[in-house]
């Protein structure tokens, strides 16, 4: 997982500066067809997959609930993510890599990942992530 240039300058202020950074009132999952880089990049677009939304990894419980506590520099979500049937556009869409984001559309971006293997979804295919299959560490 990769830090956005959001998140990297705020950890470095954080422990470099003593700047305060205040933690996410929540956490979003997002959906991107190539590497998002630093800025979050690539998200799918709503021409696209024109009912796709970023999904809340708490689903609407506590923050804290989205993810399992770190441990060793690494964590995982905590609940199943669904996103909404895929294509209610005509072509079958291939996403390649995740985001984290601290709001449901615009906000700053957190970190990004590639998925394990690229999944193409075709009209009316789920996207699901398992508990425990979408991770996050810091080297």
């Amino acid at each position: 997982m990769v830090a956005s240039t959001y998140t990297g300058n705020a950890l470095l202020n954080l422990l470099t500066r003593g700047v305060a950074w205040a933690a996410p009132v929540r956490v979003y999952v997002s959906l991107h067809t190539a590497d998002p880089g630093v800025t979050g990049a690539n998200e799918v677009t709503l021409a696209a997959w024109p009912s796709y939304v970023r999904v809340d990894a708490a689903n609407g419980g506590a923050v804290g609930t989205g993810f399992a506590a770190a441990a060793n520099k690494g964590n995982a979500n905590a609940q199943e993510l669904l996103w909404p049937a895929a294509m209610d556009g005509d072509n079958p869409i291939t996403i390649t890599h995740f985001a984290l984001w601290d709001a449901a559309a615009g906000g700053n971006c957190l970190a990004s990942g590639a998925l394990t293997a690229p999944k193409t979804l075709a009209k009316t295919d789920e996207f699901v992530t398992h508990a425990g299959k979408l991770t996050a560490s810091v080297t």
